[in-house]
């Protein structure tokens, strides 16, 4: 759905060819296999209680940032009411950011991006913040095979870490960027023993394939 959409029609005819495709998703997959829905903040509440509804039978994993961070009472609103858990914070600044998201319940998971957060260790502070309140976290992606080894290696660390979000498939020379490729074993990312994070950048890949 584009960004900022004020015609009601218009916002309804996307928010029901995304639940449509929602069921056809849960029907290919089954009724057993995890479905995440990410709504990128696009509703507002009044939409977004009826769209938390709607969902309710597709058993969903969780259902992300139905509206937007602010004013925090929508998605506290919509977290209460919402069958289904509740996960969002992906764009939000450091502690004092999450502070007030978490403290007004906006979301059962919390999701810090470590490339907009304010880095790992702000990354950790969120997350022990996010244990006190009883939720737990999941660091937000997409990222580079980089980005994740070091959102990786915090998420080891983390008692409420929950999943690490992947970009599977986006990029044919993925695995050419970081020496040693990626290691995904039954869903889960296994970290390299290496010192650091672990990995070294192909310089020669990441230049081949630099924007611009």
């Amino acid at each position: 759905m584009p960004r900022k959409l004020a015609n009601a029609e218009v916002i309804q005819d996307f928010t029901e060819r995304g639940i449509a495709c929602a069921q056809a998703v849960r029907n290919s997959i089954g009724p057993k296999r995890d479905l995440l829905i990410d709504v990128h903040s696009h509703l507002d509440l009044r939409r977004g209680l009826d769209l938390a509804r709607r969902m309710e039978e597709l058993n969903l994993f969780w259902i992300e940032e139905v509206t937007p961070a602010e004013p925090i009472e929508n998605l506290a609103a919509i977290n209460r009411e919402a069958k289904a858990p509740t996960a969002g914070g992906e764009s939000i600044l450091g502690v004092k950011g999450f502070y007030p998201y978490i403290r007004g319940q906006a979301v059962d998971i919390v999701m810090p991006d470590p490339k907009y957060c304010g880095g790992l260790l702000e990354l950790k502070k969120i997350a022990a913040m996010a244990e006190g309140a009883g939720l737990q976290v999941s660091p937000h992606g997409p990222a580079s095979p980089v980005g994740n080894a070091a959102a990786a290696h915090v998420s080891a660390t983390l008692p409420n870490f929950l999943i690490l979000e992947y970009s599977y498939g986006e990029a044919h020379w993925r695995a050419e960027l970081i020496d040693p490729p990626e290691t995904i074993v039954d869903s889960t990312l296994i970290l390299a023993e290496r010192p650091g994070f672990g990995i070294a950048l192909n310089e020669r890949t990441a230049k081949k394939y630099a924007a611009g």
